[in-house]
């Protein structure tokens, strides 16, 4: 099922290169395909016949934009009912002791007690709650055949990871060296799909990362004292947001500027006090 749900996901990221390619052509066909059998597989007949009827119904033979634009539509429209689908799924399935199952979540719990582990301060029930929702987590986002996916399996195929306690239930080994090697690859897989830039400038330095359609921004002293700052602009709603428990980033920059490019290739510049087009 997990493998399925991967594979499901991965069908989702297509569809972006989707877009570029010949209206309800042959890549279009054979991505449909094999969408509908993972659909059928995991949802039943009631999700594939959903997924179906975004089929579109209507062309021109003469208006070509039009096509164009009722093609990208299915094409969104069938991603919103995947995304829809899986997200009902992910909140049918157990809760875990990480305090919610998303993988944002369970990230989010492990960083946050990461000098806990560290200092083998957690109990070893809630150590091993940890590890097991980060392997879980990884068997679903790393693809089988990926050099990250390979180096997962192997470390799989290892020794057994035990789990020994003392009397007063804490874990005999540091577990955060459990940990490690599976964040590495976390950290491989993620560098894999992400672009990034640096400027540095006045004592101070700004990292720019792309992750898919968002954009995260961090800004911090050049000489890694003091917390960071950490931006990040959702590229579908445009929303901009800060992280919980970082900087502020008033602390460290005065404002912030978005620039937006409209389809005719014009620029238009907002800050919280102006909206206005650039030359």
């Amino acid at each position: 099922m997990d493998e399925n749900l991967s594979k499901l996901k991965t069908k989702i990221e297509e569809i972006e290169s989707l877009k570029g390619t010949a209206n309800w052509g042959p890549e279009f066909q054979l991505w449909k395909n094999a969408t509908n059998k993972l659909v059928q597989e995991i949802f039943g007949e009631e999700g594939l016949s959903l997924f179906e009827q975004q089929q579109t119904r209507t062309t021109s033979y003469i208006d070509k934009s039009y096509n164009v634009r009722q093609y990208q539509k299915e094409l969104d429209n069938r991603k919103k009912i995947i995304e829809g689908l899986l997200a009902e799924t992910e909140e049918h399935r157990p809760s875990s002791d990480t305090n919610g199952s998303s993988p944002t979540n369970v990230l989010r719990e492990i960083w946050r007690k990461e000098e806990a582990l560290k200092e083998n301060l957690l109990t070893t029930k809630e150590a091993e709650s940890l590890y097991q929702a980060l392997i879980s987590h990884l068997e679903t986002v790393l693809k089988p055949d990926s050099l990250p996916g390979l180096r997962f399996r192997k470390l799989q195929s290892g020794k057994k990871v035990t789990w020994w306690s003392n009397e007063a239930g804490y874990p005999v080994d540091n577990p955060w060296q459990k940990f490690g090697p599976f964040l590495d690859l976390l950290a491989q897989y993620e560098a894999e799909k992400t672009i990034k830039r640096r400027l540095e400038i006045e004592g101070l330095f700004v990292e720019s990362r792309s992750q898919g359609e968002d954009q995260h921004l961090l800004i911090g002293e050049k000489d890694g004292s003091g917390d960071k700052a950490h931006i990040t602009i959702d590229g579908k709603s445009a929303e901009i947001r800060t992280e919980d428990g970082r900087q502020e980033p008033t602390d460290l920059v005065s404002r912030i500027e978005t620039i937006l490019t409209l389809p005719s290739g014009k620029k238009i510049k907002t800050t919280r006090e102006i909206i206005e087009e650039m030359s």
